[in-house]
């Protein structure tokens, strides 16, 4: 057996996994990104979201950037 098999059914991926070559905590991280990932492929934000995001990181930077350059 390989260290990681995937195989399909008519609806669900398996995945099997060598337990010998994972760390149960390990999985257990990878298992909450998965599912972290799925959470916000459900999500449906358009462009806008974007924009609010660079309008936060550029009225953060003008407020804080001379905290961080020396002029």
């Amino acid at each position: 057996m390989s260290t990681i098999q995937l195989d399909t059914s008519s609806d669900k991926y398996l995945i099997t996994l060598d337990k010998s070559m994972f760390d149960k905590e390990w999985l257990l991280r990878l298992m909450e990104k998965l599912r972290t990932e799925e959470l916000a492929h459900q999500l449906d934000f358009d462009q806008s979201v974007e924009e609010v995001g660079e309008t936060i990181k550029s009225d953060w930077w003008s407020k804080n950037k001379e905290r961080f350059i020396n002029e």
